[in-house]
């Protein structure tokens, strides 16, 4: 494909630069004094259980990535996984030798799978019998409200230490949104951020998703960053 100067469009390659799971790009909000506890967790690894919980788009994900981004220990003395991702995998997964550091995240994906969640069961009681290292799981609901058929899980993970993750406030969104475009190379105005809020409720997982949209899409269409443009964007692709 050739492209001359003056051509209104021209197709973006599929290259972006990676800022999530990041503490860069995360935005704490109300959160901060929490971040700071995990930090300092996954620096020592006391042989606790921490349960991270909040509502989809809070965060979680990006949180436990950049915490297990920050740990210091050789790479075979941490486990992380994503639950939901593994659930089209094997229960083996779960099988391994306890680590120093296990970071599950979305632990209710398990919900509901017999083998999922024997599995889960047994490294938990072995990460226990082993008497050192830290485990840290996420889910969207607290310990009590946890949809296993397992009783025993369910009492095991309220026994840990329960950690609510807040949902970013407008502001600290619109912020967050500014500095993820920002990290990408591109200027979003105020707002355009304030519109991309308040229509996506305040979603981050999608707010993220719309961003690498819009990315791609000013870059195609030679276009600055304005609502009327973001309005057509989201209407393309049936968001908002």
């Amino acid at each position: 494909m050739i492209i001359k100067p003056n051509d209104p469009y021209q197709e973006a390659l599929d290259f972006k630069i990676d800022e999530k799971g990041y503490f860069d790009s995360f935005v704490p909000g109300s959160n901060s004094q929490l971040i700071g506890l995990l930090k300092q967790a996954v620096s020592a690894c006391p042989h606790e259980l921490y349960y991270l919980f909040g509502p989809r788009g809070a965060g979680k994900t990006h949180l436990l990535t950049a915490l297990f981004r920050a740990s210091k220990l050789p790479p075979a003395e941490v486990f992380f996984l994503d639950l939901t991702l593994a659930k089209a995998l094997s229960p083996m997964l779960l099988s391994l030798e306890v680590p120093k550091l296990i970071i599950l995240d979305n632990v209710e994906a398990l919900a509901g799978d017999s083998q999922w969640e024997l599995a889960l069961f047994g490294l938990f009681n072995r990460w226990v019998d082993s008497d050192q290292g830290l485990l840290m799981v996420s889910s969207s609901c607290s310990a009590d409200r946890l949809p296993f058929a397992m009783p025993d899980l369910i009492t095991r993970f309220e026994n840990g230490v329960s950690l609510p993750l807040e949902p970013l406030c407008e502001q600290d969104c619109e912020k967050a949104l500014i500095l993820k475009a920002q990290l990408r190379g591109f200027r979003m105005p105020a707002r355009v951020a304030s519109y991309l809020v308040k229509n996506l409720n305040r979603d981050m997982g999608k707010l993220t998703f719309v961003l690498d949209l819009l990315d791609k899409a000013t870059l195609e269409a030679q276009h600055e960053l304005t609502v009327p443009f973001v309005k057509k964007i989201l209407e393309q692709h049936q968001l908002g």
